[in-house]
Formats: C-alpha cells, sequence, structure tokens
C-alpha cells in the first residue's frame, strides 16, 4: 500500500509537469497528442538500453570489486596501469600490473551470473595480449580525450569521474565518463559521456547524455530510506540512458526504482532494479490509473 500511495504522489508531479509543458508549447492553448512511436518499438528500445546499462553496471563494479582486493595486498604506489574486458558475455576480466610494467600481480575472474569470482596475487610475467589490450587502451584515452575532453567536466565536490571500456558490438568500443561521488546516500545523475571507437582506437563519435548533475537523496531529511526517485528528459534525451541506469544500480541502497519522465515520449519511463527492466507508462493511462485510484 505503502508503494502504491508513493508511485501515486510520483505520477501526480509527473502529470502535471507533462501536462504544463505540452500546454506551454501550444500557442493556442490546446495540448498538442505527442506523436511518439508505437509502443512496441519503445520498448524494443527500452529492453537494449537496460541490457546496455546493466552491462556498464558490471564493467563499474568490476572495477571497485577488483580495485578494493588489489590494495588489500598492494599498497597504491606499488601498482601500475591495469586493464579490464569481458572475455565472455558472462565474465568479466581484470589485470593489474606493477609500477615498472613488467609484471601482472593482480589478476580476477568475476561471473556476473552467480558473482563468484577468482583471483590470483601470484606475480607472472605480462602476457603478449596483455600488452596488447593496455596499448590499445591509452591509445583510446589519448585519441578521445584530445578529440572530445573539452566537452567534458565533472562536479569536483561530488566526487571524480569514472571511466568505463564496454564492448558494444564486434566493431565498436564504447568509453563511458561517469560523475562519480563522495558522498554517502547519494545517487549522481548527470556529467555523464560516451566516446565510441573503432577497434583501432580511432573515435569516432561522442555523446553527452544530460546537460548538468543532478545529486538525488536516497534518504528523506529524516534518513529514511526513500522509495523511489525521478527525474525529467527533454525532446533531445527522451529515453532513459544507460548512464542512468548504471548510477542507480551503483548507488541506490534499498531503493528498488527509477522514474525518467519523458516530455518527448509523453509519459514515465520507470525502470525495476529487481527485474533489471524498463517499461513505459503513456500519460494517458496514467491519467486512468489517478482517476481509477480516486473513486
Amino acid at each position: 500500500m505503502t508503494n502504491t500511495r508513493q508511485f501515486l504522489r510520483l505520477s501526480l508531479v509527473a502529470v502535471a509537469a507533462m501536462c504544463f509543458s505540452s500546454f506551454a508549447k501550444c500557442k493556442e492553448g490546446k495540448p498538442k497528442k505527442p506523436k511518439r512511436p508505437p509502443l512496441e518499438v519503445i520498448q524494443t528500445k527500452l529492453d537494449s538500453i537496460c541490457e546496455e546499462g546493466y552491462n556498464l553496471y558490471h564493467a563499474e563494479r568490476v572495477n571497485w570489486i577488483s580495485t578494493d582486493s588489489m590494495l588489500v595486498h598492494y599498497g597504491r604506489e606499488s601498482i601500475g596501469r591495469n586493464i579490464i574486458w569481458q572475455p565472455t558475455k558472462d565474465s568479466w576480466g581484470v589485470v593489474f600490473f606493477d609500477h615498472e610494467q613488467k609484471n601482472c600481480v593482480f589478476e580476477m575472474c568475476y561471473n556476473i551470473q552467480n558473482g563468484k569470482m577468482m583471483v590470483s596475487y601470484d606475480k607472472r610475467p605480462i602476457r603478449k595480449e596483455e600488452r596488447s589490450r593496455l596499448a590499445l587502451k591509452m591509445l583510446m584515452l589519448k585519441n578521445g580525450l584530445e578529440k572530445y575532453g573539452e566537452q567534458i567536466g565533472y562536479d569536483k565536490n561530488c566526487g571524480g569521474p569514472n571511466f568505463d571500456f564496454v564492448r558494444i558490438n564486434d566493431n565498436i568500443i564504447r568509453l563511458y565518463i561517469l560523475q562519480g561521488t563522495m558522498h554517502h546516500n547519494t545517487i549522481p545523475f548527470g556529467n555523464d559521456y560516451s566516446i565510441d571507437f573503432d577497434n583501432e582506437g580511432n573515435a569516432l563519435c561522442f555523446r553527452r547524455y544530460h546537460k548538468s548533475l543532478l545529486a538525488m537523496k536516497t534518504v528523506d531529511d529524516s534518513g529514511k530510506p526513500a522509495e523511489s526517485v525521478y527525474h525529467s528528459h527533454t525532446k533531445d534525451n527522451p529515453y532513459i540512458t544507460a548512464t542512468d541506469i548504471c548510477n542507480f544500480l551503483l548507488y541506490r541502497g534499498s531503493m528498488a526504482s527509477t522514474t525518467v519522465i519523458s516530455t518527448a515520449l509523453d509519459g514515465q519511463i520507470i525502470y525495476h532494479a529487481d527485474s533489471k527492466r524498463c517499461f513505459f507508462l503513456p500519460i494517458e493511462a496514467l491519467k486512468k490509473i489517478l482517476n481509477h485510484n480516486k473513486k
């Protein structure tokens, strides 16, 4: 019952916001009906974004886990660079090198299906394919930041940026730059970007997902966990983003869902952490739900 009341409260705010937006854009004062894609097209798009966001979440989480595990045995000053990649659809691999870049001093394989990980602290020579992966990573960072670096910003008062490489398909590797946070009970939405590369490390295209940073609290003023958070997207970014999903999963605490109010689609996109899926609720369906619950 509590979840239902919370959903209705958030939905009422969303309906008001979307109605006002539609009204303001119409010179004659009559709200125009949205020209949205068919619902099945929207859902297909959302399924793809959910998969991308969940994969990105694992990339960043593996980064956290491997770094924490490595620092149990080594000081930061003795560690050099690292590489993180996806050997299979269901696994991630991590290797840390020593400061001289001569040996591998930490190795981890993480299974995303069962959460199991295999860790080795045995020192061994760096393999040829690992040097190739590292060289490609450094080339992509160089090319991407030289080409698009001036367009990338983050809020140092919130936290530093996180960098994650994820292979999108056989031809594209995507670098995500995410706003991190050093504040407890906070989800940072915004200051998020991506750069696509080909297999030779050439920077192909750049995307900025949000225009600003929204630091959303996961608890209320009394410290009680919030049930959900929501933010809005304008017509140039109508869908929830993979970065929204990733940072929500990383920092949500016990929160079960998050909502994006899409003015372009004239509805809500609701992401559920348990099912790892989104669904779209058009404003006309939302109004029916609210009217029904008023009776």
